[in-house]
């Protein structure tokens, strides 16, 4: 992902258990990349890239769109009727903005100043508003969807991480720095609950199964961890691998699929509420850190590149964080080809 560095060791996968890397989708270009969002009705998956966003058609796996004119994409949401998308743009490190854009026509249609460091993003539709998280002002701007005007700044008690909304009303938002989830209410624009995660550490991807109400969190200290959306109750679902990055549900499957830097995918199944076993740990690529599931496909599409260092004036930080090679960014489509499971319990014991 865009900044991010990845660990060079990695756990030794388990056997087999029928996932499998599908295909690759080459999509080259220059730049790195966000936090991937799929819009499976319209069999698009969006790409922040830099400089643009890329739209990849998941049926043939080709960039079938771009919107231009950002500076520094980092992560995007997606509105539920299908027109709009919202993209946190850090620009030049002073001044960030939310670029808002047509999905048909491709074009920016406003940008929104909205503090230094915008980053993670998300769109609540039971009040159509824009929640965009600032990393150096530990802030929350809330954007109304229908004016694309901000409307309000939600103060937070230390840099916020990885978000999830659950589309009705509720943004969780991970502390990394403090283990904890701060419940905002996108109605009201207030904190109305904040959860310690013991035993987990330092928070780092957050996804949800919305028909449980139960959110999933990975944690530095590699663990993986269960939230009652309603209580904040916390609790242990499985112990994984170093350096985790992106963890995404499969709702149609009761899949959980947690990515990580070294290039390790791993897989669980949910077989009753906060019971889940581990199908398997599949070697893919190192840095594949940046994940989502396609739920109606059961696809798993994962990007990453090949890296190197970089070689022009920069600071000696940076000159030694992995870079992006220009035209090796890649998509690993992932599948289970295995007969399928029986359906999991409903039981809510």
């Amino acid at each position: 992902m865009l900044g991010t560095s990845y660990a060079v060791g990695a756990a030794t996968p388990t056997q087999p258990g029928g996932f499998q890397t599908e295909t690759r989708w080459h999509l080259g270009g220059t730049g790195g990349w966000g936090k991937m969002v799929l819009d499976p009705a319209a069999n698009q998956l969006f790409i922040p890239r830099s400089d643009r966003v890329d739209i990849v058609d998941t049926d043939s796996g080709k960039v079938s769109g771009q919107v231009s004119g950002f500076i520094g994409a980092h992560d995007i949401a997606l509105d539920k009727s299908g027109k709009f998308g919202y993209v946190s743009d850090l620009a030049d490190g002073r001044a960030g903005f939310v670029r808002v854009f047509d999905r048909t026509t491709l074009q920016i249609l406003a940008s929104i100043p909205v503090g230094r460091t915008p980053d993670r993003i998300a769109f609540d539709a039971s009040t159509n508003t824009v929640f965009v998280f600032d990393g150096s002002a530990h802030n929350a701007t809330v954007i109304d969807g229908s004016t694309n005007k901000a409307v309000e700044t939600i103060a937070l008690p230390a840099r916020p991480g990885s978000i999830v909304s659950d589309g009705n009303g509720s943004i969780f938002v991970a502390i990394r720095s403090l283990s904890e989830i701060l419940r905002i209410d996108a109605s009201t624009r207030k904190i109305t609950a904040v959860w310690p995660l013991a035993p987990c550490d330092g928070p780092s991807g957050l996804t949800m199964d919305k028909t449980r109400r139960q959110i999933f969190a990975t944690c530095e200290n590699q663990k993986l961890v269960a939230v009652d959306a309603g209580s904040g109750v916390t609790s242990l679902i499985s112990e994984i691998p170093k350096g985790a990055g992106d963890v995404s549900f499969d709702s149609q499957r009761h899949l959980l699929f947690v990515s990580n830097g070294a290039g390790i995918l791993t897989i669980l199944r949910e077989r009753s509420l906060n019971h889940f076993v581990k199908l398997q740990e599949l070697a893919i690529l190192p840095g594949a850190q940046s994940l989502t599931v396609n739920s109606t496909d059961g696809e798993a599409y994962v990007a990453t590149a090949e890296f190197g260092q970089r070689t022009g004036a920069t600071s000696e930080e940076l000159r030694y964080r992995p870079t992006p090679v220009d035209g090796s960014f890649t998509v690993l489509v992932v599948r289970s080809h295995s007969k399928p499971h029986s359906s999991v319990s409903t039981s809510k014991k």
